[in-house]
């Protein structure tokens, strides 16, 4: 039986990546965990004190240079993601992750690092709702969402940032490419909102079907002969995306077919 101490060393260093362990924030979780507990006291406790006694800060310039940022840079990742392995020698099959210093698997690192920094911007979003009073947006579904994409991240740049894990990453930046141009267009008045308005339930089963094309590529890993050393990431991971699921389509059922019922 290890001590604390001991496990602490055997996940953090003995365990990890070791190409990574110099990248920032990648030395240790503390970090992210900082910035995941400022995240969540300030949406929580210490912005809605703020935005008590005042009135809704208009932010529409600020969201449009957000939405685009964040659009263009998920399909940057997507591109740099697709370019550093899928398009040469991985397949779409169980891919163990090649932790050489080959350049190609290098930058499928990087990448996954910089997906890692992307997710932590996503914050932002939280930051945007309680800065305009839209409390009724900072949702348990919205805070868990945001909260464990940032941990699950950290967590793949930290132990497997390339192979097959890398996959799942691109079906979420493209879905995030068309969510953050939808909300580029929301931002653009009231005339383009209605326009647009019927293509929101689209939204929600676009990220459902994302999470179905994830668990099931992922599950690969639960065959005996692919990536012996992974399974609890293959665990964790599925069942995170398994809750998110079921309360996406919780959502999508309050929300939109209780609508079509009335």
């Amino acid at each position: 039986m290890m001590g604390p101490v001991e496990a602490y060393q055997y996940l953090v260093e003995e365990i990890s990546d070791p190409r990574v362990a110099d990248w920032p924030m990648m030395a240790s979780p503390f970090p992210v965990l900082l910035i995941l507990l400022a995240y969540l006291l300030f949406v929580l406790q210490l912005g809605p004190r703020y935005m008590r006694d005042r009135p809704p800060y208009d932010l529409y310039n600020f969201m449009k240079a957000y939405n685009v940022t964040v659009a263009i840079c998920s399909a940057t990742v997507f591109y740099g993601l697709l370019t550093s392995g899928f398009t040469t020698n991985l397949s779409w099959g169980c891919e163990p992750v090649d932790y050489s210093l080959n350049p190609e698997a290098i930058s499928m690192a990087r990448w996954v690092w910089w997906i890692m920094l992307l997710k932590i911007a996503e914050l932002g979003d939280t930051v945007i709702f309680v800065l305009r009073k839209k409390y009724n947006q900072c949702s348990f579904l919205h805070i868990y969402h945001h909260v464990t994409t940032v941990s699950l991240a950290w967590i793949a740049c930290k132990y497997a940032p390339g192979g097959m894990w890398t996959f799942i990453m691109m079906p979420n930046c493209l879905v995030h490419v068309i969510m953050y141009t939808y909300y580029l267009l929301a931002c653009l008045g009231p005339r383009i909102q209605r326009k647009i308005a019927p293509w929101k339930p689209y939204l929600t089963m676009l990220q459902l079907i994302q999470f179905v094309v994830m668990v099931i590529h992922t599950s690969q890993a639960l065959l005996p002969s692919c990536e012996p050393r992974m399974k609890p990431l293959a665990y964790i991971y599925m069942s995170n995306v398994v809750v998110i699921f079921y309360m996406f389509w919780d959502f999508y059922k309050k929300a939109y077919l209780s609508k079509k019922a009335v």
